[in-house]
């Protein structure tokens, strides 16, 4: 039942940061979408609740503030990797790419998106087993 609500709490308090994130300043990380965003800030609040011993105040026997604290950190590091739009009415611009070329560095961020999210996955998978082995 505990690690339902850290389930639940882990996803409320992504959401409403992500949320924030959002639609105040604008950010979205490097992929542009909404969901990839919450996604990545689910995960990283997921493994940081089964990893991190719980300290702090409690809410339903739920230590909230190392995973908030988590949460805010991911939430950071993406918004600070999100990609600066440029909004000009000169469409003679030359620094803006040509969309029919090639995006090797979007395909290169795209490859280590699923490849830490894959990590993200096992780690959360192998915590959760560790946690119920110890009881």
């Amino acid at each position: 039942m505990i690690l339902v609500l850290q389930i639940f709490f882990t996803i409320l308090l992504a959401l409403m940061v992500g949320s924030f994130f959002y639609y105040v300043f604008k950010y979205t990380g490097p992929w542009g979408s909404y969901w990839t965003f919450v996604i990545t800030l689910i995960l990283a609040g997921l493994v940081a609740a089964v990893w991190i011993e719980p300290v702090g105040p409690m809410i339903y026997n739920f230590a909230w503030a190392p995973i908030l604290i988590v949460i805010l950190i991911f939430a950071l590091f993406l918004a600070a990797s999100s990609p600066t739009r440029y909004r000009t009415s000169n469409p003679a611009r030359k620094d803006i790419p040509d969309p029919a070329e090639k995006n090797l560095p979007a395909l290169a961020v795209t490859t280590i998106f699923w490849i830490f999210m894959a990590a993200m996955m096992i780690a959360f998978i192998i915590g959760v087993f560790r946690v119920s082995a110890s009881f």
